[in-house]
């Protein structure tokens, strides 16, 4: 069951590392991160609702950029863990 769990983990991981080498992606979160922050600064002094609004959606693909790099790291992370316990059961 655990070795099960770890390659789920791995094979995720995997995934989560090609869409974040995707260049497509990349290209994808930079704008929108570069689009939000214009348009933060755009926004008129009086304007809190929409500066509110775009601040949630700037953050927003951070997330989800973190989000991918956690998974990333976790698949790492039991990748490294499943090697040690072929090893221990060598």
């Amino acid at each position: 069951l655990m070795t099960k769990d770890l390659n789920k983990q791995i094979s995720e991981g995997k995934k989560a590392q090609i869409l974040l080498d995707e260049p497509l992606m990349k290209e994808a979160i930079s704008y929108l991160k570069t689009r939000y922050q214009e348009e933060i600064f755009n926004t008129s002094y009086n304007d809190h609702d929409q500066r509110q609004v775009l601040w949630m959606a700037y953050n927003m693909v951070e997330k989800i950029k973190g989000h991918l790099e956690s998974v990333m790291n976790e698949g790492k992370l039991a990748s490294k863990e499943l090697d040690q316990l072929q090893n221990l059961t060598k």
